[in-house]
């Protein structure tokens, strides 16, 4: 596949260590946040990505490429997952004035949603999720296989200007695991978005439990 653009970010890893959650670099950079108040939520990092930005002109699809493992994840928070998306906007609960946080866009889950409509049964693993402006849509029929801990994966999570969602993944020996498309015709994700997202939720009922979530090679794409 020949991309219009590429945008190479590198190798990243989640991690909470003392009940503070933080992102870490491939150069030695660590990003930190004070802890909030006991049982308040997530305290620390949980987010990386560009919230707001424009689809370039005269291109339909976005890619989110990375290579993932998890590092006690989710044997330490087995109800958590990540939520990825692309082509869309998203922004944090702002504390001052009490305005909630955004997730708009088109893309995936990796963890445990079974508990949620449309979940897949199994976790962790990889699914589908439509980040709809009003709210979001488990797509049926796109899980992975059940993922393990401490092994790598390859991920490729592609979407469309037309609601099209699609991934594809590998285990470390490059067998595809997944390769899996599906659309929401219910999203209302706006025209135009190009702000893309990593972030992990539901990640907060063991504090006292350290892991750490890597992730290589990230890179975004246009076509």
């Amino acid at each position: 596949m020949t991309a219009a653009i590429v945008e190479r970010y590198g190798d990243f890893a989640f991690e909470r260590a003392g009940g503070l959650c933080r992102l870490r670099t491939a150069a030695g950079l660590t990003f930190a946040a004070s802890a909030g108040a006991v049982g308040s939520g997530i305290a620390g990092v949980d987010t990386l990505g560009v919230p707001e930005a424009a689809a370039p002109a005269g291109v339909s699809e976005q890619f989110l490429r990375l290579r993932f493992r998890s590092r006690g994840f989710f044997t330490a928070e087995p109800e958590a997952h990540l939520a990825l998306g692309v082509m869309g906007t998203w922004r944090k609960t702002d504390p001052s004035s009490g305005g909630g946080g955004l997730l708009i866009g088109h893309g995936l889950i990796i963890g445990n949603v079974s508990g949620a409509p449309d979940g897949c049964r199994e976790a962790p693993v990889v699914q589908i999720e439509s980040f709809r402006a009003t709210s979001n849509a488990l797509l049926a029929g796109t899980c992975s296989p059940r993922l393990e801990e401490s092994a790598w994966y390859r991920l490729q999570l592609r979407a469309t200007r037309n609601g099209g969602i699609a991934y594809l993944l590998h285990d470390a020996s490059g067998t595809v695991l997944t390769n899996v498309a599906g659309s929401d015709p219910a999203a209302d994700v706006p025209p135009g978005l190009g702000g893309w997202w990593i972030t992990h939720v539901f990640s907060d009922h063991h504090p006292e439990r350290d892991w750490v979530f890597d992730i290589a090679d990230l890179e975004i794409a246009w076509r």
